[in-house]
Parts: C-alpha cells; sequence; structure tokens
C-alpha cells in the first residue's frame, strides 16, 4: 500500500497544477497550449515530485539540505547570467547550471551528514 502513494501522490499533485492551463485553454483568449506543453510539463512535474517522494524516504536532512542550497545557488547563477548577458538565449547553461549545483551541493550535504556521524 506504501509503494501505491509514492506514485499517487506526485499523480494527483501533477494533474492538480495542470488543471490550470487546461481551464486557461478553455476559458481565457489567446492561451492556447498545445497538447506537447501539456506532456511535457506532465513528465516534468511528475518526475519532480516522483523523486521528492523517492529522496525524502531514504534521505537524511544532510543531502536534502545540500541539495536545497545547490538548487538556490544555480537560481542565483541563472540570475546573473541573465543580468550579464541577457540578449544571448543561455537555456542549455542555465539547466547544466542548475542540475549541477543540486548535484554538487547534494554530495556535499552527504559528506557533511557523514561526518557529523563520525563525531
Amino acid at each position: 500500500m506504501n509503494h501505491i502513494k509514492i506514485v499517487v501522490r506526485p499523480a494527483l499533485l501533477t494533474m492538480g497544477i495542470l488543471l490550470i492551463p487546461f481551464f486557461g485553454n478553455m476559458y481565457v483568449d489567446g492561451w492556447n497550449w498545445p497538447w506537447t506543453a501539456f506532456a511535457f510539463f506532465g513528465v516534468v512535474l511528475f518526475g519532480a515530485g516522483l523523486a521528492y517522494e523517492l529522496v525524502g524516504r531514504n534521505a537524511k536532512a544532510g543531502v536534502i539540505g545540500g541539495f536545497g542550497f545547490g538548487v538556490m545557488v544555480g537560481i542565483l547563477v541563472i540570475a546573473v547570467l541573465r543580468y550579464f548577458n541577457p540578449e544571448e538565449d543561455t537555456a542549455g547553461i542555465v539547466i547544466i547550471t542548475l542540475l549541477l549545483s543540486g548535484l554538487v551541493f547534494a554530495f556535499v550535504g552527504y559528506l557533511f551528514q557523514n561526518y557529523l556521524k563520525r563525531k
């Protein structure tokens, strides 16, 4: 039963969030999302929710805190890149920066957690 909840919660949350653009397509003039946009954002939201469910169950506070700090650093780097170079398309750099900083700081959080366990 617990394994079903891990999948059902992100699925329900994804459907709930995607209801906003669905009703926007129906009732707002000029709001026309194609089905591919719904599929893409559905996969992204469901993947993020599933990752949160799986990591939240097994990881300790150090790893989660490190990943959160890494995402904040990545967002800060994205803002700086956007400020210094607003005319060029930096989408690839932005995505890679966000992912790498999250992973690096998750690893740092893991090392910090193991260091505190030994003491």
